[in-house]
């Protein structure tokens, strides 16, 4: 039997395939925003610099040294256009799941407490859980404003307090070593790094940044953790 009561999954590159379904466009969208407001770059450029910095940085941080190292007639508004249209881009009405995502979720709930755990603008999370119809999985759902400096651990110490949970009985699942599984390491809980997106490569930097599991596919999941 499981150690685990409670599983905590990231939405972006760990249940949606987010780098590839939706971030084409709404970085396009995001460095034409900065054109328009006067960066002195390309869009190509833009466009590739961005990827480039995706694994190890923020999008506040991408964008910003996007500005500085190529100046705009008005830095500010560079910056709060490109954010706007990079956190808010159009969502379509239904959105696929990653597969073997939704045969975990099912499989999941049947035995464990599942929480949803995601950063970003409230209103795209909304819109993106709603168009992958994942909702009825999910015993809560945290939408954490990355903006306002919120982190994970957050989201992570209230579900421990308010499932009276000890921490060896929560497992967190995502696809950032800088969130999801530092956060969750630093309250003592266990991780499983979905090794995923543009974010993959991304490097250690703290001894909490390290999983106790890793998988690629959703169809490891459940034998690697020993669900």
């Amino acid at each position: 039997m499981t150690k685990y009561k409670s599983l905590v999954f990231d939405l972006d590159d760990t249940l949606l395939d987010t780098s590839h379904l939706l971030v084409p466009m709404a970085s396009r969208n995001a460095c034409e925003a900065m054109i328009q407001a006067g960066l002195h770059c390309e869009l190509q450029e833009c466009m590739r610099l961005r990827q480039s910095m995706a694994a190890e940085l923020s999008h506040s941080e991408i964008f910003s040294q996007i500005v500085d190292k190529f100046g705009a007639d008005d830095k500010d508004k560079a910056l709060k256009n490109a954010l706007e249209k990079f956190y808010r881009p159009y969502i379509p009405g239904a959105l696929p799941l990653m597969p073997g995502a939704l045969e975990n979720l099912k499989n999941l709930a049947k035995n464990y407490r599942l929480f949803l755990v995601t950063m970003g603008d409230l209103e795209t999370q909304n819109k993106k859980i709603k168009a992958l119809d994942i909702e009825k999985f999910f015993a809560r759902i945290f939408i954490l404003d990355s903006f306002a400096g919120e982190k994970k651990e957050k989201a992570f110490r209230l579900i421990l307090q308010q499932e009276n949970l000890s921490p060896a009985e929560l497992l967190s699942i995502g696809n950032r070593l800088s969130s999801e599984i530092r956060d969750a390491k630093r309250c003592g809980s266990d991780t499983c790094y979905f090794a995923f997106g543009e974010h993959f490569g991304e490097r250690v930097q703290f001894p909490e940044d390290r999983p106790d599991f890793t998988i690629t596919h959703h169809q490891e999941l459940i034998n690697t953790c020993g669900l």
